[in-house]
């Protein structure tokens, strides 16, 4: 049976060039890079290098900016709860945070954690008709306690791409009048083909994921602009500069930075590639005369990433449809899909109506202009 991939926001395969690179740390170099001796210290260059070579893609100012850590969760657990537990804890402040209402679970419900705890106040953005996070609503909503804003670069499931350049600039300018720094943290791992110069963005926290941008699984980074504090969440011994203990990964962190490497020297190719395909799926659409509706509005989201809306069918119906036919496709972010519950970003920006009836098409490398006239095909004779 042909089997079909269109789920490339929830994971991606790994380059055969990551693996590569990937391979002489498994065994040859296979030392732990904390021990003085010489396999340690091999293994503790292929660390510094990635570190390097990330810290340059970023154009961050120092190494120690970049902290590697397990999953793009962790990453936004130790941006959200490290800044949450500095000012609770040690500045004896209790802190207000800033985030949207169409966030990754990963920063919602630690949002709702830190809440439950009594340790933080949290405001909730929701989003305007075209999925965007008015700059504007956020600067309403700051307070003098306000230390943190959290939006996310790309979403997950409609592929918008959010203002994150306009709403920094508000926040630099806010901080310069009450001569107290409100930090910006953004969930870029879905974001991984976009521009992600820190300095021209203004941020100070950055999530990014490796399996995202076909590198391993089990590797993510978090940016921490310097002089940002954060409170550690793992304690132990003092790698990733004191914020996350633990022996590192070293083959998955260099595969993580080849990974970057790529997709930062290819982001042109690339998205010129899945631009084309998504463009050619929207043209397809059209010929169902009503029967699939956009979530997404392509002018101002990623191109890897397509939602639609379906009228006439369940997003569960089709989804067993088209897997039974061998086309793998999303009803939202796979963090949530076993839950079996509707889309809150989609019910978020469309309405309660839409939720169940909504599925996310995501591209990759390799997708191709026939594969879309497979499932186009498919679609057809089910709807």
């Amino acid at each position: 049976m042909k089997k079909i991939y269109f789920d490339f926001a929830s994971t991606t395969f790994m380059r055969d060039e990551v693996l590569e690179a990937m391979m002489p740390y498994f065994k040859e170099n296979f030392g732990n890079p904390s021990s003085l001796h010489s396999f340690g210290q091999a293994a503790l260059k292929g660390v510094d290098f990635s570190r390097e070579k990330i810290k340059n893609i970023l154009n961050a100012e120092f190494l120690k900016e970049i902290i590697f850590t397990s999953s793009a969760t962790e990453s936004n657990n130790l941006a959200l709860k490290g800044l949450a537990f500095y000012f609770y804890f040690f500045k004896k402040i209790k802190p207000h945070f800033i985030t949207s209402s169409i966030e990754h679970p990963s920063v919602l419900e630690v949002m709702v954690d830190l809440e439950e705890m009594g340790i933080v106040e949290v405001s909730y953005i929701t989003p305007e008709k075209n999925s965007l996070i008015d700059p504007e609503k956020i600067k309403k909503e700051i307070r003098k306690n306000t230390f943190l804003v959290s939006l996310h670069y790309v979403n997950s499931e409609l592929g918008t791409i959010q203002m994150i350049k306009e709403v920094a600039d508000i926040l630099q300018e806010i901080s310069q009048k009450q001569k107290e720094k409100i930090y910006f943290h953004t969930d870029a791992a879905q974001a991984g083909f976009e521009n992600l110069n820190v300095q021209d963005l203004g941020i100070d926290l950055m999530t990014l994921s490796s399996h995202k941008i076909y590198g391993p699984k089990g590797i993510a980074l978090l940016y921490v602009c310097k002089g940002t504090p954060l409170v550690k969440l793992i304690s132990g011994s003092e790698q990733e500069y004191g914020l996350r203990a633990g022996t590192e990964t070293v083959p998955l962190i260099v595969g993580f930075a080849k990974a970057m490497e790529l997709a930062n020297q290819e982001k042109e190719k690339i998205n010129n590639h899945l631009r084309e395909i998504r463009d050619y799926f929207v043209n397809k659409i059209k010929e169902f005369e009503g029967k699939i509706i956009m979530n997404t509005i392509s002018e101002i989201s990623s191109p890897k990433i397509l939602n639609l809306y379906f009228p006439t069918k369940s997003s569960q119906e089709i989804l067993i449809y088209l897997d039974d036919k061998g086309v793998a496709v999303s009803a939202g972010t796979a963090c949530k899909s076993r839950a079996n519950e509707p889309s809150y970003i989609v019910s978020s920006v469309y309405g309660r109506e839409r939720n169940k009836n909504s599925l996310r098409f995501s591209f990759g490398l390799t997708t191709q202009k026939k594969d879309i006239d497979y499932v186009v095909d498919l679609l057809k004779k089910f709807l």
